[in-house]
């Protein structure tokens, strides 16, 4: 399962070539591979949202080095973030990940009204705090796969509780993220079903919340809530605004973070020193996490649409081509992080990591995410003195290029 590169690749390799399953798995050799080379024009993916075998890909230049990423990540005027193949599709679009300014600095000023660290901390830290103890106390001792029992639940849970919906449609959320991502393995129908399903859950909850609003009804304190009465400078969301909000949550919010959780526990298993030296020394979950986030990030791209010509790390890139900013290969660039593939607890310049994106675009969520990161991590260590492997292999998924992490993660939380 290792997360360092277990082979360097060999004979021919094209950048079209990163969306299989062998690649999925293990992109970063292949990044490397390519990363000294010029851009290459020519990868068929899918955006979220997107249908596989209905939605037709639009090829897009590959960019993987740090200092390309960082220069596209700033050119907002020639590289515009809507999506306009997830605007075509049935799928809701995504808030803010989707917008160009002007109206993504209004967007995100207005959603910096909800998403106040306060409710966030208030919200959810003793919520997690239960949530965490109890499913430990349940699980330790027993063989269990992390990615089927904890790893998805937990964010999914969280976001139900944030957002406002109920807990029990918990395992709902978990699926229409699933398939929302393109990450595991969905037929088009149930794809399609499973957007159109998510889209109506949202839009009913939200109506809902509106009516009660309106009659007068106390409202709870909630993320929902919260982007209904979000005002700045005289704006407000409107309420497809508000339904596409939590839509944006949720599929960003479940899935992701199901990632990254799994690979905090997959480097636990696999360098099991670092289990002693947290359990031991708290105040080095921070630094933990960071390393992990920076070498394991879920999150390997994000699509930009050229608005005009351009130049970037070397390739001519021509109004309406479709651009592959590749944040995880900066994560890995030689040129900023040393020895890139190896985990270095308290990694100096770790902060520099990618995985959240860059500039205006940076996730919103990701407070959110070290969160629960960390109240995992730290209601683990109160209660378990090891984590040992299971009988099976880790696997990671190979369904979709947009994550990396694990499909299947066999453990025993030792008491």
């Amino acid at each position: 399962m290792t997360a360092n590169p277990a082979h360097t690749v060999s004979g021919a390799f094209e950048a079209k070539d990163l969306y299989s399953p062998d690649v999925i798995a293990n992109p970063y050799p292949y990044y490397a591979r390519l990363r000294d080379q010029p851009p290459q024009f020519g990868l068929l993916d899918y955006p979220p949202g997107t249908i596989p075998g209905q939605d037709e890909p639009h090829p897009a230049w590959v960019i993987l080095k740090y200092r390309d990423l960082i220069a596209g990540s700033r050119n907002h005027e020639a590289l515009s973030s809507r999506d306009p193949m997830q605007e075509a599709s049935a799928a809701p679009t995504l808030m803010l990940v989707n917008h160009d300014r002007p109206r993504h600095t209004e967007l995100r000023a207005l959603a910096q009204q909800a998403f106040t660290t306060r409710r966030v901390e208030e919200r959810l830290r003793p919520y997690m705090t239960r949530v965490v103890a109890a499913m430990v106390d349940e699980l330790k001792d027993g063989p269990i796969d992390f990615m089927d029992a904890v790893a998805p639940v937990i964010p999914s849970r969280v976001m139900t509780h944030l957002i406002g919906t109920p807990e029990a449609d918990w395992k709902k959320l978990r699926r229409w993220a699933n398939a929302f991502m393109v990450t595991s393995d969905f037929t088009v129908e149930e794809r399609n079903q499973c957007n159109q399903e998510l889209g109506q859950y949202y839009a009913d909850k939200v109506n809902e919340r509106y009516e009660d609003l309106a009659s007068g009804m106390p409202p709870p304190d909630d993320m929902m809530t919260a982007f209904i009465q979000a005002e700045h400078e005289g704006q407000t969301l409107t309420r497809d605004e508000v339904i596409r909000f939590c839509v944006t949550l949720v599929v960003a919010g479940a899935e992701t973070t199901a990632y990254l959780l799994g690979n905090l526990i997959g480097t636990l298993v696999e360098e099991p020193r670092y289990f002693d030296m947290l359990k031991n020394d708290r105040s080095l979950i921070k630094p933990f996490i960071e390393e992990s986030i920076r070498r394991d990030g879920p999150i390997q791209r994000l699509f930009r649409v050229a608005t005009q010509d351009l130049e970037l790390g070397g390739a001519r890139i021509r109004a309406g081509d479709w651009v592959a900013l590749f944040f995880a290969s900066g994560n890995r660039d030689p040129a900023v992080f040393e020895d890139p593939d190896r985990f270095i607890l308290g990694r100096k310049n770790v902060g520099m990591q990618l995985t959240f994106s860059h500039g205006i675009h940076r996730c919103m969520g990701a407070g959110v995410a070290r969160m629960e990161a960390t109240m995992l991590l730290n209601g683990i260590l109160d209660k378990c003195s090891a984590i040992r492997p299971g009988d099976a292999p880790m696997t990671r998924q190979r369904g979709g290029l947009l994550n990396y992490g694990l499909e299947i993660c066999p453990i025993v939380l030792v008491s």
